[in-house]
């Protein structure tokens, strides 16, 4: 099973002040993009569900359309929860942000954890929303931290970052793009 990875590097230098104070103006396009985006691939996900249900195997181009919109969801994501300043480019193109998903495609889904998939993932859910309650504090911290400061402390960075992968990972499971549980490591 493949198991999904954020790579993120912490911007140890000097923060744009300008850019983070202005940060959930300047994103709001890219929220919209996301949120449309992403309802498609919700929907692509019923007939996935289908599909590997039915045959053990996924359908690549649903696939691809769906890794395409976790992709760009997981730098805008990123992008609002202060990891980098980059603003990043709309579309499946990573440009020059600091943010790449890695998940190799499987062909093959398990029927079964397919087919259980709503019920499995709800375990997750409430881990991941308890744990996204605690990261938007931190998030906030690190926003007067980066105003006034220009820095944010490499220890509240991991925390986002471990809490925007497992999300990434919950997101991706899901989608039944693949069948490895969310985790927090």
């Amino acid at each position: 099973m493949s198991v999904l990875t954020l790579d993120a590097t912490y911007p140890g230098a000097q923060r744009n002040r300008l850019t983070v104070f202005f940060r959930s103006l300047i994103a709001i396009p890219h929220l919209i993009v996301a949120g449309v985006w992403g309802w498609f691939a919700e929907i692509l996900a019923i007939p996935q569900w289908f599909i590997v249900v039915f045959t053990g195997k996924r359908n690549q181009g649903i696939y691809d359309m769906q890794r395409g919109w976790l992709d760009y969801n997981s730098r805008v994501v990123t992008y609002m929860s202060l990891m980098h300043d980059v603003f990043p480019p709309f579309g499946s193109d990573a440009g020059t942000v600091p943010v790449r998903v890695n998940l190799e495609y499987e062909e093959s889904g398990n029927r079964l954890t397919t087919a259980l998939r709503f019920l499995w993932a709800i375990p997750a859910m409430i881990i991941i929303a308890v744990i996204g309650i605690a990261a938007y504090f931190v998030i906030i911290i690190s926003w007067f931290a980066i105003l006034f400061t220009g820095n944010q402390s490499q220890g509240m960075w991991d925390f986002v970052h471990k809490m925007v992968q497992m999300s990434v990972r919950l997101q991706a499971y899901i989608l039944l793009m693949t069948d490895s549980y969310p985790s927090y490591s």
